[in-house]
């Protein structure tokens, strides 16, 4: 009876095909990582992966340590989680943070994460060095390792175990190491913690935004001064502190996700301080704006 009905779908110019067959479709593009540990990470990731693949012909994913060696244009980058996967695809196809300039530069990378982006950027030319804050300890090292496997191409200077807030403190954050980067004092208002029963209280050190930043503009007198900014939550009161000791002025670009509390705040402060600035929207309680100084 089955073969009859089938023959006569077919006959109608329908096809059908087990979940099995479809499944073995969708899995077809990825059969070169079947090896791999943690290979439900691959599938899951199948997208990100994809277009990876299409833009570096160089692509490669190999098993490492707890996660992943992904490999691509002289660039090796260890990750573990899907979300990592996902943080490749924004800055190296979505192109999240693709800004460029004559002008020589340095780049203070506030929530640097893995290094993903302080990796990206050192890529350009136009980047002469690269200071980097990241105060959850295992994500420090794990950014560390990313640029020790990258010492031919990474300009980060400097990486600091340290976050960055309008006052010196020590801070409680929820985390898990399959988001770190959704890891910051927004806490259960970050979608991946609000039920997420895996998490675990962790202490971080946060240091003064505004002192932080100085010196380092200090010391990088004449480069141009571009921020980078993704630290969930604390964009709002490192961008007051900024604002408040006038270190504001000292800065060229801004280049800043952010979290829950919307735009507002943030578009008063920086048409206050004379940026330029446009912006887009991941969500209802996320996005990016891209902030520069107009030249004259």
């Amino acid at each position: 009876m089955k073969r009859i009905l089938y023959k006569i779908i077919n006959k109608l110019g329908y096809n059908i095909q087990s979940k099995k067959t479809k499944r073995e479709e969708l899995l077809r593009p990825l059969t070169k990582y079947s090896h791999l540990n943690n290979f439900n990470i691959i599938i899951l990731a199948q997208n990100y992966i994809l277009n990876l693949e299409n833009k570096y012909r160089d692509f490669e994913i190999k098993n490492h340590e707890q996660g992943f060696m992904v490999s691509f244009s002289n660039l090796n980058i260890y990750i573990e989680s899907l979300e990592e996967f996902h943080i490749l695809n924004e800055v190296f196809i979505n192109d999240d943070y693709h800004y460029t300039t004559t002008k020589k530069s340095i780049l203070i990378d506030i929530g640097c994460n893995i290094g993903i982006t302080s990796l990206f950027f050192s890529t350009f030319s136009y980047i002469e060095k690269i200071i980097a804050f990241e105060p959850v300890t295992i994500t420090y090292e794990q950014a560390k390792l990313n640029f020790q496997l990258n010492t031919k191409i990474c300009k980060v200077d400097a990486i600091k175990n340290v976050g960055l807030g309008k006052h010196k403190r020590e801070e409680k954050f929820l985390f898990d190491r399959n988001v770190k980067g959704n890891t910051g004092i927004r806490g259960k208002l970050s979608p991946s913690y609000s039920k997420n029963k895996s998490a675990k209280e962790i202490s971080v050190n946060i240091n003064e935004a505004s002192s932080e930043i100085l010196e380092i503009i200090n010391q990088n007198s004449p480069l141009k001064v571009i921020v980078k900014m993704d630290c969930e939550g604390a964009e709002y009161e490192i961008l007051e502190s900024l604002k408040e000791t006038g270190v504001i002025d000292e800065i060229d670009v801004l280049l800043m996700e952010w979290h829950d509390k919307g735009t507002e705040m943030i578009e008063k402060i920086l048409e206050e301080s004379g940026f330029e600035y446009f912006s887009k929207r991941f969500s209802s309680i996320s996005g990016i704006i891209y902030a520069y100084k107009s030249v004259k």
